[in-house]
C-alpha cells in the first residue's frame, strides 16, 4: 500500500512494486528474523555470512514459502534471538539510498526476541525507532508483546490484530490438507491462534488429545515416577528438538487456558467434550488455583531455552511451584 504505483486507493496488486512486495523481493524491503548466534562473528560480520550453508538454504526456502503463505512462520534451526549483528547491519544499511522510489520497509518478525539475553539487540534498535530516516517505516511483528522492552513499546504505534474466527482457522487448516473434523478440533483447542492451530493440525500424533490429558496429569499429580518421566522426556526434547519442547509446553498452556475459560463461565469447547470434562473436574478439585501465575511459569520454562538454563532444574522448579499455585498460595520470592 505504501509503495503501490497504481492510481487507486489501497493496493492494485498489478504494478511492479506490488508484485515485488508480494514475493518479498522488493529492493526497499528488508526482513529481519531470529538467527542462530555465531560465536566467531565480530561486530562487522554480515549476519547472513555467519549462517551455515544448510541454514542459509533453509532461510531462503522459508522466505519463498512466506511469500506464498502469510501464516507460515520462519523458524531457522537453533535461532533463539534477533542477533545484535542483524541490528548492526540494519544501522549500517538503513541510511543507504536505493534505486527504487517510495518508502523503505523494515519488517522484524518475532520482535519480542530482540529482548533475549541482555537485550542488547533491543537497545541497539532504540535510536532508529526514535529517529527513523525519512521515508522509512519499521514494522515489529510479535505474538508476545509483553516480552518486548518497555522502551521499545513506547517508541512504537501499537496495532493489535485479534485472532481469526474458528471458521477461518478451520478453512486454513483444510487448505493444508487437514480433514474437516480435526481442523475444527485444532482450531478450538488452539483458541483460534492460527500458528498454533497449524502446528497442532500438522503434528503427526493422532492421539493429541490423549497426550494433552496425560501431560497435564503428570504436571498436576504429585508422583515421583510421573515427575521423573516428565522431567527426563522434556529435558531430552529441549536438547534434541527445542521446537517439540515448546510445542509440549504450549499444549499445557492451552489446557490451563481452557480451564480458566470454563472457570470464568466461558462456552464449552466444541468437539472436545472429553477434555472439557477433565477441565471441569480440575476446577472442582482446585477452585483456588492461580491459573494466571501457572501460565507465567510455563512461559518462563519456554524462555529458559534461549537463556541456556539447565532444563531439568527448570522443570523441577516448575513442578514444585505449580503445586504451590494449585493451592492458591503465593510463590516465595527468590533473592
Amino acid at each position: 500500500m505504501l509503495n503501490c504505483e497504481g492510481k487507486i486507493d489501497g493496493i492494485c496488486n498489478n504494478c511492479s512494486s506490488c508484485k515485488k512486495f508480494r514475493v518479498l523481493q522488493h529492493p526497499n524491503l528488508k526482513i529481519i528474523v531470529p538467527l542462530p548466534v555465531n560465536p566467531k562473528a565480530n561486530k562487522d560480520s554480515d549476519p547472513l555470512d555467519s549462517l551455515t550453508k544448510e541454514n542459509y538454504e533453509y532461510l531462503t526456502e522459508s522466505l519463498d514459502r512466506k511469500s506464498n503463505d502469510p501464516f507460515y512462520k520462519i523458524s531457522v534451526p537453533k535461532a533463539r534471538r534477533i542477533t545484535i549483528n542483524s541490528i548492526r547491519d540494519l544501522r549500517r544499511s538503513i541510511h543507504l539510498k536505493t534505486n527504487s522510489l517510495g518508502q523503505k520497509i523494515i519488517l522484524i518478525f518475532d520482535a519480542h526476541l530482540l529482548s533475549e539475553g541482555i537485550g542488547e539487540s533491543a537497545n541497539a534498535l532504540l535510536k532508529i525507532l526514535e529517529e527513523p530516516p525519512e521515508n522509512t517505516t519499521l514494522i515489529l511483528v510479535t505474538d508476545n508483546k509483553n516480552a518486548l522492552l518497555p522502551t521499545v513499546i513506547s517508541r512504537c504505534q501499537n496495532i493489535h490484530f485479534p485472532n481469526l474466527s474458528p471458521h477461518n482457522v478451520k478453512s486454513i487448516l483444510i487448505e493444508k490438507g487437514i480433514n474437516n473434523q480435526r481442523a475444527m478440533e485444532m482450531a478450538m483447542i488452539a483458541n483460534c491462534d492460527v500458528h498454533l492451530a497449524i502446528d497442532l493440525g500438522e503434528n503427526n500424533d493422532q492421539n493429541l488429545l490423549e497426550d494433552l490429558e496425560q501431560i497435564s496429569k503428570q504436571l498436576i499429580t504429585v508422583n515421583v515416577t510421573g515427575w521423573r518421566e516428565f522431567i527426563n522426556s522434556l529435558s531430552m526434547l529441549a536438547f534434541r528438538n527445542p521446537s517439540q519442547y515448546k510445542f509440549k509446553i504450549y499444549l499445557l498452556q492451552l489446557w490451563f487456558h481452557h480451564a480458566y475459560r470454563i472457570r470464568m463461565g466461558g462456552s464449552s469447547i466444541n468437539g472436545v467434550e472429553s477434555i472439557e470434562q477433565s477441565l471441569c473436574k480440575f476446577n472442582e478439585k482446585y477452585p483456588n488455583a492461580n491459573l494466571i501465575e501457572i501460565n507465567k511459569l510455563l512461559e518462563d520454562s519456554i524462555e529458559s531455552l534461549s537463556r541456556n538454563f539447565y532444563t531439568p532444574l527448570t522443570l523441577t522448579n516448575l513442578l514444585i511451584s505449580i503445586q504451590t499455585l494449585l493451592k492458591g498460595k503465593q510463590l516465595e520470592p527468590v533473592l
